[in-house]
């Protein structure tokens, strides 16, 4: 990679931080803590995705690699930083809601949820949606964080219905943090292939106005949710076509993780540019600047 590419990756992974670190610091977590598990990232980053195949990745390697010294990276990879797993993945839940709502015997015409069973021995229930999810989790454990969020009621005769088409984890809950490890990265993951592989790029949009009335944003707000909710499911009901799980005459081939994300953005006013050192240039004539509000939208793209 050129050395002005380097940089231009460099300081896009700082400005990616930024808002991160804002919350880490308001939460009184201070830099070497963040630093230690930045460091057994790029420990892990190297010993799992940069070994040279048929080779075993040595300590001397991974140190070369990541300029981490080698007693550190001993150590790191001894697994004494692994967090513990978490017992519950928000995954989870998301898979069995999704799996009713594609699921024709569990909606009615208009692909409303219908209630069904917490078990039964004929047609659909909670407990064969829960099983065809996960195999490691008992389907009670599911109904209960499903009741607890919210997401279902529990009726008379065992009885369950989705109240919510999306799960939505209490605010804190280590659950919801898990959405911050998750999905960021997938959207980074996609505008990285986007400047830098070949071949046909992946979906990346964003449309936005700069000069809304604070007065209409909780307006805008609702609409937003209510027409991103709309797109979603449709989203969810073509990708369910093509799930081998749901569709077993669907296409076959190696098997791949993929999914279509939506998101919100809302600030007082337009985010800034950080200051970046600058080559000292040729003084240009003055130009009329442009009226304050008076550029109306924009669409940033890459398709």
């Amino acid at each position: 990679m050129r050395d002005d590419a380097s940089e231009s990756l460099l300081r896009a992974a700082a400005a990616t931080l930024r808002p991160i670190v804002t919350r880490l610091l308001e939460a009184g977590i201070p830099y070497g803590r963040l630093e230690s598990r930045v460091r057994a990232l790029v420990v892990a980053v190297a010993e799992r995705d940069l070994a040279i195949p048929g080779r075993p990745q040595t300590d001397s390697r991974i140190a070369l690699l990541t300029g981490v010294n080698r007693k550190e990276v001993r150590r790191l990879r001894g697994g004494r930083d692994t967090p513990p797993p978490t017992s519950f993945s928000r995954n989870q839940a998301a898979a069995l809601i999704s799996r009713w709502m594609a699921d024709r015997r569990a909606t009615d015409r208009q692909g409303r949820p219908r209630a069904i069973p917490y078990q039964a021995t004929r047609g659909p229930s909670f407990v064969e949606l829960a099983r065809a999810v996960t195999v490691d989790l008992p389907p009670r454990a599911l109904l209960d964080e499903l009741l607890r969020t919210g997401a279902v009621e529990l009726r008379p005769n065992d009885v369950v219905a989705l109240r919510t088409t999306a799960y939505v984890p209490s605010r804190g809950r280590p659950e919801k943090l898990a959405m911050l490890a998750e999905d960021p990265a997938e959207l980074i993951e996609t505008m990285l292939r986007n400047v830098f592989d070949d071949g046909e790029a992946l979906l990346q949009r964003k449309v936005f106005y700069d000069n809304l009335g604070a007065d209409g944003v909780v307006r805008v707000r609702r609409e937003m949710r209510r027409e991103g909710e709309r797109f979603l499911r449709r989203v969810d009901a073509l990708l369910a076509k093509y799930d081998r799980d749901r569709n077993p005459r669907a296409a076959g081939g190696e098997r791949r993780y993929a999914g279509l994300g939506v998101y919100y953005f809302e600030a007082p006013r337009a985010p800034k540019k950080p200051r970046t050192p600058e080559k000292p240039r040729t003084p240009e004539k003055p130009r009329a600047r442009q009226r304050a509000g008076r550029k109306r939208s924009s669409t940033k793209e890459h398709r």
